[in-house]
C-alpha cells in the first residue's frame, strides 16, 4: 500500500528470509490447466481508451487482487496455492506482484529502507526466482500477472528497472499473461519526468519484441490531478490511477479519470476501502459508488491487498483493508479457506465474485458448433469419464489425451477441445482435485551397509533373515483408503506383508502385520506403484516411486583436506594409499594431470607437499575403483598456495575455476545466504573455503534449474572460496560477503 505512513511501512530487518521460499518454479515449463481470459484475450493492448485483447480484438476487463508488498509480511502470500485458492474461491483474473525496489518511503525519499532480504537492489536473483513461481502459477490458472516495479521513486532508479524489465521481458518474451506496471507511484515528479522515464523503460521492453500491455504511474501517487496522465511515446500503454474510498470520493476523482480516458486507457491497479493510511474500517458505501463506477467504465482494477490484518512481522501495524482477519500468515488452501474476512475482505470478495465472468463460456462461443458440439463442460478429476456429454453417434479427437482422450476418458487436471467428426468443437475444463498420501511413501536409497536416507530403517523385521523396510503400519492412506503396493522389479525388492518381530519393531510395529519392502540384495533401481480407489474429496491413486539399493561410498583419510601454504614451502601431509573402509587404490591428479607446475607431493609417511613460488590454486581429486561393498570414489580438495585473489588474476587456477560468474554456475551473496544459478537440476556439493583453506561450510543440496536460495548462516565477512560439483561439472568462484 503506498499511502502508508512511514513508520507503518518499515519493517524489521532480518525477519522471514525471503530465501526460504522454494526454489524455482521453472514458468518455462508451465501449462494452463484452466480456462481464463488469457485464453479468451491472449496478449493484452490497447485500442484508443479501451484496453483490449490482442488475440480477441475485444475490450478486456479485468478484476483481481493487489499483494502486499514483496517484503516480510507480504512474500508470505506469493505462493502457488494461495493464487490457486484466489482464482477458485475468489475469481480473480488478475493479481499484482508488488516488487518492493529499496524504500518504502511514500514521499519518494530514501527513508525506511526495505529488508535486504526482500528489496530487489539487494536480493534481485531472489526476488527473480519468485517472480518465475508467480509467472508459472499464472500461467496454470490461466489469469494475467502485473510485474510492478513497486516504488514512488522509479525515476531516480531508472538504470537498474530498464534492466530489469528488459530482462524479464526477454525472459517471458512469448508468455500472454505478463502486464508490466513500469513506475507505481510518482509523488512529485511531473508528467514530463515520468514520461521520459517511461519511454526509456519501455522502450527496453519493446526492444525485445515484447509487446505486452505497459503500464506507467501518474503524478501525486497515480491520482492523475487535473486529469494528468502523461504523454509516453510507446504503443501498447495504459496509465495507473489509484484510490482509497475513505479519503479519495468519487464525485472528487472521477473527473480526473474521465478526462485521462478521453485519449488513454486507465488501468486501477490498486484500490482500497479504507482511509489512505490503511488503518479504521473498510467504508462501504464509498467502495459500492467506486465500484459501480469501474463496473460502469468497465476499468480494470486490482484491490489491496492479499494477506492478513496483523502481523506479527517488525513493528508493522494492522491494515483495514486486507483481505483477511486475524495475525497468521494463510499460505495453504486449507487455511485459507477456513479463515476468517475483515469487513473489507467480504465487500471486496462479494464484489469480485458478483461480477465474475465465465471464461469458459465465452472461449466455447469462439468454437465452431455442430450436431457433435455440446455445451462447455467442467468435470473434477475424479469423474473418470466425460461419456455422458459426448453426443451419441458422434467420434471425438481430443485436443491433449494426457488430459481426456478421444473416447472420453478422463487421464489428468487441464482444459481440452473435444472436435466432433462433424468438425464442431467443445471445450471440457477437468479440476484438480487433492492427491491422496502415505506417509513415508517416497523415493529413498538403502545401502549394503544396512542404511537408508529419509530416516527409513532397514533390518530384518520378520525373522526370515532377509532385510526389509517398513512401509507403513495402517496398509491405508493418510485419507483413509485401503492401498495395494506392486514391486515393478522383484529381482531387487519385493513387496510383503508380514508380522513385525524384529529387534526394531518399536511400538505398535511390534507384532503387527505391516507392509514391508525386501531386499533380495540385488545391486539396482526398483519401482514401487501404489493404488487405492477414490474417497470422499481426493481422487484415486496411483503413484509410483523409486528405491536405489547400492553400495556405499568411501572415505579417504590422512590428510586428504582443503589447505592453504606458503610459496616455496614445504609442508608434511600424508595422502592415503587406499580408502578408509573398502581398502581400495586411490589414485591423485592434480588440475585433472598426473603433476602440477605449481606444487610436488612426495608420497610417504609422512609425505610431504612441496609449493612453487606462484600464487596458485590447485585442486586434488581422489579417484578409487568400487570394491564389493563400497562404491567407486572420487573426492576433491583445493590447495591454495599464497593468495588466492592473486592467483585468479593470473591465471593460476582450475581449467573449471572463474573468478566471476560464468560457465554452469554463477553464485552470490546476500544476507543470510547465497543465491546459486545452475543450467540443470539435480544433487550437488557445495564448500565454502576461506583464504586459509579451511572448510567454513559443506552442504548436500538439491538444484533447480535457474536461482536456488541457500542458506550459509554463520558465515563471517571476507573473502572465500565457493566450490560446487554436480555430477562431472566442477566449478569454483572467489566471493566475497560483505
Amino acid at each position: 500500500m503506498t499511502m502508508f505512513s512511514k513508520t507503518v511501512k518499515a519493517i524489521a530487518a532480518g525477519a522471514i528470509l525471503l530465501g526460504a521460499v522454494e526454489a524455482n518454479a521453472a514458468a518455462a515449463n508451465a501449462k494452463p490447466l484452466r480456462i481464463g481470459p488469457v485464453q479468451v484475450h491472449g496478449v493484452l493492448g490497447t485500442s484508443g481508451n479501451k484496453i483490449v485483447g490482442q488475440k480477441s480484438g475485444k475490450e478486456a476487463m479485468l478484476r483481481g487482487m493487489s499483494m502486499f508488498w514483496s517484503d516480510a509480511t507480504g512474500i508470505q502470500y506469493y505462493n502457488k496455492e494461495v493464487i490457486k485458492w484466489a482464482v477458485n474461491n475468489l475469481k480473480i483474473d488478475v493479481f499484482r506482484y508488488a516488487m518492493g525496489v529499496q524504500y518504502y518511503d511514500s514521499d519518494g525519499g530514501t527513508s525506511n529502507k526495505l529488508d535486504d532480504n526482500y528489496s530487489y537492489m539487494k536480493a534481485g536473483d531472489t526476488q527473480k526466482s519468485k517472480i518465475d513461481q508467480m509467472v508459472e502459477a499464472a500461467i496454470e490458472n490461466d489469469i494475467y500477472i502485473i510485474i510492478d516495479w513497486h516504488s514512488h521513486r522509479a525515476d531516480s532508479e531508472k538504470s537498474q528497472a530498464a534492466s530489469f524489465f528488459k530482462e524479464m521481458a526477454q525472459k517471458y518474451n512469448n508468455v500472454p499473461n505478463i502486464i508490466w506496471e513500469v513506475f507505481n507511484e510518482p509523488v512529485n515528479q511531473g508528467s514530463g519526468a515520468i514520461a521520459s522515464y517511461a519511454n526509456d523503460v519501455i522502450s527496453g521492453i519493446r526492444g525485445t519484441g515484447n509487446n505486452n500491455l505497459a503500464l506507467v504511474g501518474t503524478p501525486n501517487w497515480s491520482q492523475m490531478p487535473n486529469g494528468s496522465c502523461g504523454t509516453v511515446n510507446q504503443k501498447n500503454v495504459g496509465y495507473v490511477f489509484h484510490f482509497y474510498a475513505g479519503t479519495h470520493s468519487v464525485g472528487q476523482f472521477s473527473g480526473n479519470i474521465n478526462s485521462c480516458r478521453s485519449n488513454n486507457a486507465v488501468f486501477i491497479t490498486e484500490w482500497g476501502t479504507t482511509t489512505a493510511d490503511g488503518k479504521g474500517d473498510a467504508n462501504t458505501s464509498a467502495s459500492s459508488s467506486w465500484t459501480d463506477f469501474m463496473e460502469q467504465n468497465k476499468i480494470s482494477n486490482c484491490n489491496w491487498s492479499l494477506r492478513q490484518k496483523v502481523t506479527t512481522v517488525g513493528n508493522q501495524s494492522e491494515e483495514g483493508s486486507a483481505m483477511f482477519a486475524g495475525d497468521k500468515p494463510l499460505i495453504t488452501q486449507a487455511a485459507l479457506s477456513a479463515a476468517s474476512y475483515t469487513n473489507s475482505g467480504t465487500f471486496v470478495k462479494n464484489y469480485l465474485t458478483k461480477n465474475a465472468t465465465d471464461w469458459a463460456s465465452q472461449f466455447a462461443a469462439t468454437l465452431k458448433s455442430g450436431s457433435c458440439s455440446f455445451t462447455a463442460t467442467t468435470v473434477k478429476e475424479s469423474a473418470g469419464s466425460i461419456a455422458s456429454s459426448l453426443k451419441s453417434g458422434c467420434t471425438y479427437t481430443s485436443s491433449n489425451e494426457a488430459v481426456v482422450t478421444n473416447a472420453g476418458a478422463i487421464v489428468g487436471p487441464g482444459f481440452v477441445i473435444m472436435t466432433g467428426n462433424d468438425g464442431s468443437q467443445s471445450v471440457v475444463t477437468v479440476t484438480e482435485e487433492p492427491k491422496q498420501t502415505i506417509a513415508g511413501f517416497e523415493d529413498f536409497n538403502c545401502y549394503i551397509s544396512g542404511s537408508c536416507t529419509k530416516s527409513h530403517t532397514m533390518d530384518d523385521m520378520d525373522g526370515d533373515g532377509k532385510q526389509e523396510v517398513v512401509v507403513n503400519a495402517t496398509g491405508k492412506t493418510d485419507q483413509g483408503a485401503t492401498y495395494t503396493l506392486k514391486s515393478l522389479n522383484e529381482s531387487i525388492v519385493k513387496v510383503n506383508k508380514a508380522t513385525c518381530t524384529g529387534k526394531k519393531c518399536y511400538g505398535s510395529l511390534k507384532n503387527s502385520q505391516v507392509n514391508m519392502f525386501e531386499f533380495t540384495g540385488t545391486i539396482g533401481e526398483a519401482k514401487i506403484v501404489a493404488t487405492a480407489p477414490a474417497v470422499t474429496g481426493y481422487i484415486a491413486m496411483n503413484d509410483t516411486i523409486t528405491i536405489q539399493f547400492t553400495k556405499t561410498g568411501d572415505k579417504v583419510g590422512g590428510d586428504f583436506k582443503n589447505m592453504k601454504v606458503a610459496k616455496g614451502s614445504t609442508t608434511a601431509v600424508t595422502f592415503p594409499t587406499e580408502t578408509t573402509y573398502g581398502k581400495a587404490a586411490i589414485t591423485y591428479t592434480f588440475d585433472g594431470q598426473a603433476a602440477s607446475p605449481y606444487i610436488e607431493y612426495i608420497p610417504g609417511a609422512p609425505g610431504y607437499l612441496i609449493a612453487g613460488n606462484e600464487d596458485a590454486i590447485v585442486t586434488v581429486t581422489a579417484t578409487a575403483p568400487e570394491t564389493a561393498e563400497r562404491a567407486a570414489t572420487e573426492l576433491s580438495i583445493t590447495i591454495i598456495v599464497g593468495d588466492s585473489a592473486t592467483a585468479a588474476s593470473k591465471g593460476n587456477v582450475p581449467i573449471p575455476f572463474v573468478a566471476k560468474a560464468a560457465g554452469k554456475f554463477s553464485a552470490q551473496f546476500v544476507n543470510g545466504g547465497m543465491v546459486l544459478k545452475a543450467t540443470r537440476s539435480g544433487s550437488a556439493s557445495v564448500e565454502v573455503i576461506t583464504s586459509l583453506g579451511q572448510v567454513a561450510k559443506s552442504m548436500q543440496v538439491n538444484l533447480a534449474a535457474g536461482h536456488n536460495w541457500i542458506p550459509v548462516a554463520g558465515i563471517s565477512t571476507g573473502k572465500y572460496i565457493v566450490r560446487v560439483k554436480q555430477g562431472s561439472s566442477i566449478q569454483s568462484f572467489i566471493l566475497e560477503k560483505k
